[in-house]
Parts: C-alpha cells; sequence; structure tokens
C-alpha cells in the first residue's frame, strides 16, 4: 500500500499524553504561578516583610527587631517584597560606603544604627544572589531613606542590583510580570522620598502608591482606609503589623494577626472596599502565620467575591 511507509513513520513519533502536552504549551510560570505572567505589576499580590533586615538572628537588639530570621530566609519562604531602612554607619560616617540598614529613630539620643546594624552593599548582594536564583520572579522594595540618593545608588551598584532596576513614569501604565522579566529589570524600588528626575528608578510611594495605617495597639482598630500616600494610585500596601504600649513591635500580636484565616479575611474585605487587591501584604514575624499562603490565595482569585481555592494548593514553598 502507498501509505504504509506513512502508517510506519507516524508509529514511530513518540504519543503524548493529555497531561504531557499540556505541560509541554505550558508557559514559565512568573512568580511561582503562569497565570501571573499577562497580569500587570498591580494586579498581583506580593508577600511583604516590614523592616525585613531587623532580625534577631542578625543580633539586632529585641526591641529594634521585626522578625526572628534574616532577609534570605524570608526570601527562600516566598516573601518577595522588602521594607529596609536605610542609615549613615554613624553621624560621623557619611560616605557611600557607609551605607547601612539600621532600625532606630533619629529622635533619640543613640544613632538608629545603635540597636543593630548590616552593612548596605550586603545585604543587596544577598538579594541580588536570591534573585539571580529565580529569575522568573518580580521582586519589591520600599526604602526609608535617611541618606542622600547618591549612598542608595552607590550600594545598589555595588551588589549588582542597579542592573535589574525597573523605571515606572507616571504617565506610563505598569507593564506585566513577564514583560518586566523579560526585559531584565524585573526590581521595582519605591522610596519614602521626593523624587528626583536624577534617580528616575527611586519612585516616590506616596506619588506611586499608598498605605493603610500601621502599628495599631488591637486588631479591632485595623481599617481599610487610605493613610498615606495617592489613593488613586492602583499600587497599595496592606500594612499588617501591631504594637504594644510602648510603641514596639509584637510578636504576641502577630500570631493574631499572621493567622492565615485572619489575615485572609481582612485581605478580602480590604479588596472588597478598596475595589482593588492589595499589591503587597506586610508584616512582621514572619515566621508567625502564613502570609505567603495568603497572597497565593488571592492571587488565585479574580475577585473578592469569588469562593477562596483550598489552602492546600497554595502552601508555603
Amino acid at each position: 500500500m502507498r501509505f504504509a511507509p506513512l502508517l510506519c513513520l507516524l508509529l514511530l513519533i513518540p504519543l503524548l499524553s493529555p497531561a504531557q502536552f499540556a505541560q509541554q504549551e505550558q508557559p514559565e510560570p512568573c512568580n511561582g504561578s503562569s497565570d501571573l505572567c499577562s497580569r500587570r505589576y498591580y494586579q498581583v499580590t506580593f508577600p511583604e516583610t516590614h523592616n525585613a533586615h531587623a532580625t534577631l538572628d542578625e543580633d539586632f537588639l529585641v526591641y529594634a527587631a521585626n522578625h526572628r530570621s534574616n532577609l534570605s530566609n524570608q526570601y527562600d519562604a516566598g516573601y518577595r517584597a522588602f521594607m529596609i531602612d536605610a542609615h549613615h554607619r554613624l553621624p560621623e560616617a557619611t560616605d557611600p560606603e557607609d551605607t547601612t540598614f539600621c532600625h532606630g529613630s533619629s529622635a533619640t539620643p543613640f544613632h538608629p544604627c545603635a540597636y543593630g546594624s548590616i552593612d548596605g552593599v550586603e545585604l543587596l548582594s544577598t538579594l541580588h544572589a536570591k534573585m539571580n536564583e529565580t529569575p522568573r520572579d518580580v521582586v519589591t522594595l520600599l526604602l526609608e531613606v535617611a541618606v542622600p540618593f547618591e549612598n542608595i545608588e552607590y550600594i545598589f551598584t555595588e551588589s549588582g542590583l542597579i542592573e535589574r532596576v525597573h523605571v515606572q513614569r507616571m504617565d506610563q501604565a505598569w507593564p506585566t510580570l513577564e514583560q518586566m522579566i523579560d526585559s531584565g529589570r524585573n526590581l521595582v524600588v519605591f522610596v519614602e522620598a521626593r523624587a528626583d528626575a536624577n534617580f528616575p528608578w527611586l519612585h516616590d510611594f506616596t506619588a506611586q502608591g499608598w498605605t493603610t495605617d500601621f502599628a495599631e495597639t488591637s486588631s479591632a482598630d485595623q481599617t481599610c482606609d487610605v493613610y498615606r500616600g495617592d489613593g488613586d494610585q492602583p499600587v497599595w500596601h496592606l500594612n499588617n503589623w501591631l504594637s504594644n504600649e510602648q510603641g514596639l513591635s509584637t510578636w504576641t500580636g502577630a500570631a493574631e494577626i499572621n493567622d492565615y484565616d485572619f489575615l485572609l479575611a481582612r485581605a478580602l474585605e480590604c479588596w472588597e472596599f478598596q475595589g482593588r487587591r492589595p499589591t503587597f501584604i506586610a508584616v512582621d514575624w514572619w515566621t508567625e502565620g502564613d502570609a505567603v499562603a495568603v497572597t497565593r490565595t488571592l492571587n488565585a482569585m479574580d475577585h473578592w467575591s469569588d469562593e477562596p481555592p483550598r489552602r492546600a494548593t497554595t502552601d508555603s514553598r
């Protein structure tokens, strides 16, 4: 038969099962899910740590610490947004190479770095290494800055992170995660300061986003209202940490408000109230509860009224 050779050839071609075919067609994931690749930056919810650098295992004093475990471990647990505070190492040490991440108030007699510190280049180099391990993830930093922007640029350049920074103009729509990843510019940096045209990659977070209130003394006091920033912007932080009567971060409060069910309910309430999903859910004492699982649940939903997926499908890595 003239069709016999063709038939033999077809029999030699390995057959793919439907599951194998679907797997081959599946695009590479973005931040852990291929479903997120086509979403714009603000259409994804990222888990975030507040004062990510201020940890007990990095020798910060207990009353200046916000976490037990360091930024590297936070990243490994799935966190992809980090709030960090940049200071001069000492009042008289103001050169760019003296830029340090600390946690303290300049209003006290003691320098903020007296309670603990991490070298700026060292911490950002750790983050750079982590990003190299996960090149398909978009990462965000929110910096409280008590140093000139030149100092910030120095530590980003020395760590290599400067090559990853994204520039977002106010008159342009936010790109999708895949567009940011493909461009190699998958790090967004916000600062608690006015923007400077000489540093277009340092985005004024109050002009290009907003936050809820923070450090309440009780979960009953938490709201979904705009506290700082431009409430018309689609990028926003759902702040979720408590303080004690002395104004210090409390891990006993974190056990309550970082709890999966509590935090998911609060996030959905604020999503409904604001009419848009939170871009970030920021927590203290990240080892309490499971904020990462909450964000994965939210990212599997298109609307706050959707039925949340089973938690087993969103457990932390």
